[in-house]
């Protein structure tokens, strides 16, 4: 593969994931150069991933290098705005971390000038790359599972809430106008993987939870999707839970089960449960690997694949794993679950037909 060449913008925590891939994989890609507008984080990310220049204004790096591809790792808030700047500079491939938006209208404006100008932007859920997932794309085909009647997702991880309400250094997490909160946080991985397996559009959804008292945040959610098929998701995300993380897909002839879903770090065991008589069960389990890694909470094998993933992306070997139009369906289904939990009320989903085009007709970059 010739050589990729990244740039890195954001430089907190979870671009350190990224960074760690780029020096993991045995493919070719590299990050030349890193934005932030921390001085001393942004010359530490130079020095850490072998960076030929580092700068504080994105914009700066945009101008200056010639890149195949960033990689956008900061608050979900500004993620329209660095992605449009991107595609305006130039660059034609962009992954960009979670949420891709933090409302269904952003994430449809990335998706139309994405369109307009030839750009493939991708939304960074790692846990998309991982054998597990394919092993359950396996098991959930009508032969295996029947028809797909109901998906339960869950992401759960108690937070103490430690941060003081006026630190000016709090986590994104506990900022509502960063896009913190359990909807574009947690919420949305249980989201994504309801949308991609239900088989059909999301119509309206319902939900309820609460809100940190101390930040304003939303810290709790409880949701149910109805698709157009009939099926149901029922979703959860709690920081006031230990941790759980969890997917369940039940079919007609089949229960398709995988703990630890989203941050899948160590080996793994899909299971698939049979129910040939009344109160009779037959399990049949899937290990997976995972693969090595170092300990530390940035050092996942998924994303060294899900960067060698945008790489083959940005030389045409393969189409991203996850669709731009896949990304908008999330983004206006989590608006409808936010719009529930504010008004109480069960809220419709209005996807445009453009974007259901582009889901059905398997679109490269959407």
């Amino acid at each position: 593969m010739q050589q990729i060449r990244l740039g890195m913008i954001g430089c907190g925590y979870i671009s350190h994931a990224h960074g760690r891939a780029s020096r993991k994989t045995n493919k070719n890609i590299r990050f030349v150069a890193c934005a932030s507008r921390d001085p001393e984080a942004v010359k530490a990310w130079a020095d850490a991933y072998g960076c030929d220049r580092s700068y504080t204004d994105y914009r700066e790096m945009l101008r200056y290098e010639q890149l195949d591809g960033v990689v956008i790792a900061t608050w979900p808030n500004v993620h329209r705005e660095q992605i449009e700047e991107a595609i305006a500079a130039g660059v034609r491939f962009i992954l960009c971390e979670k949420s891709l938006a933090v409302s269904g209208n952003d994430a449809l404006a990335i998706w139309d000038i994405a369109n307009k100008e030839g750009a493939c932007v991708v939304e960074a859920f790692m846990y998309r790359h991982h054998e597990a997932i394919a092993c359950v794309d396996r098991l959930v085909a009508p032969a295996e599972i029947g028809k797909i009647d109901c998906i339960h997702g869950a992401f759960h991880m108690f937070d103490a809430e430690d941060d003081a309400a006026d630190d000016a250094k709090r986590t994104w997490r506990h900022r509502a106008e960063a896009g913190g909160g359990v909807l574009h946080d947690f919420i949305c991985y249980p989201v994504d993987a309801a949308n991609k397996y239900a088989g059909a559009p999301p119509i309206r959804a319902s939900a309820f939870g609460t809100t940190s008292e101390k930040f304003g945040v939303i810290n709790r959610l409880f949701a149910l999707v109805e698709y157009q098929n009939g099926c149901v998701a029922s979703l959860e995300s709690s920081r006031k839970a230990a941790f759980r993380q969890s997917l369940r897909i039940a079919g007609s002839r089949a229960i398709i089960d995988l703990p630890t879903a989203w941050s899948i770090r160590d080996d793994v065991t899909v299971t698939k449960t049979t129910i040939p008589a009344f109160l009779v069960e037959q399990q049949s389990q899937f290990p997976i690997k995972s693969g090595a890694h170092d300990g530390t909470l940035t050092d996942f094998p998924i994303f060294t694949r899900q960067l060698e993933s945008f790489a083959e992306a940005i030389v045409g070997v393969r189409s991203p794993i996850i669709s731009l139009s896949e990304s908008v369906v999330n983004a206006l289904t989590l608006d409808a679950i936010g719009e529930s939990f504010r008004t109480g009320a069960q809220v419709e989903i209005a996807i445009p037909q453009r974007i259901l085009d582009a889901k059905e007709g398997g679109e490269a970059n959407a």
